[in-house]
C-alpha cells in the first residue's frame, strides 16, 4: 500500500505558501519534544503545495527525532532553521532561494545508506518501510527545489544528520 501511494503521489498544485507558516504549524504536532527552531522572518514565500510540503516537513521531523532518541544525546533539541541564501545570478540579477535544514543529533547515516537514501526501501529503521525519504525527494523534486543529506562532524565524529532543502522557485519573483 505504501509504495501504490508513493507510485501515485499527485502532481503538486503550486501556489504562495510561507515555509516558515506551514513549520509553526506542523511544530504543534511535537510540543513537549526537545526543538530548538531558528525561522528567519524575512523569508519570502515559495511556490509550493501546502498539503505536500507538510508531509515533507512532518517526515523529515519525525526522522529527526527518531534518529536523536536513538543516538547518544536522547535529550538534544531537533534543530529546524530557515534563511534566505543567495544562489547565483541570472542574466546578471542576484537569484534568491529559501534554505530550510533540519539537524538532528543522532548517529549518522552509514556510509552505504548515504549514497542510496532516496531509494525506495532504504532504511536504518527496524520497522521503517524506506519509502519516507523517497517520498521527500520526489515531492522536493517535483517542486523544482534541491535537497541534499550529510553527516554532520564535530571532532571527527559523526555528531548527527542534516537534511537541507533548496528551494528556488520563489512567489515575488514567479510573479
Amino acid at each position: 500500500n505504501d509504495f501504490r501511494d508513493f507510485a501515485k503521489t499527485p502532481s503538486p498544485q503550486l501556489k504562495s505558501v510561507s515555509i516558515n507558516t506551514l513549520i509553526q504549524e506542523i511544530l504543534g504536532l511535537y510540543e513537549g519534544s526537545p526543538l530548538k527552531t531558528q525561522l528567519d522572518p524575512h523569508c519570502s514565500n515559495i511556490m509550493g503545495d501546502p498539503t505536500q510540503l507538510r508531509q515533507v516537513i512532518h517526515n523529515l521531523l519525525q526522522n529527526a527525532q527518531d534518529a536523536t532518541l536513538e543516538g547518544e544525546h536522547q535529550s538534544a533539541p531537533v534543530e529546524v532553521k530557515t534563511e534566505m541564501v543567495a544562489y547565483g545570478e541570472l542574466n546578471g540579477v542576484k537569484q534568491n532561494a529559501v534554505r530550510l535544514t533540519i539537524n538532528d543529533c543522532g548517529s549518522g547515516f552509514p556510509a552505504k545508506i548515504l549514497a542510496r537514501a532516496f531509494e525506495p526501501y532504504v532504511t536504518t529503521k527496524s520497522k521503517g518501510t524506506g519509502l519516507g525519504l523517497a517520498v521527500v525527494k520526489k515531492i522536493v523534486d517535483d517542486h523544482g527545489a534541491k535537497i541534499e543529506i550529510r553527516n554532520r562532524m564535530q571532532e571527527d565524529q559523526v555528531a548527527g544528520a542534516q537534511v537541507s532543502i533548496l528551494f528556488m522557485n520563489l512567489a515575488n519573483e514567479a510573479a
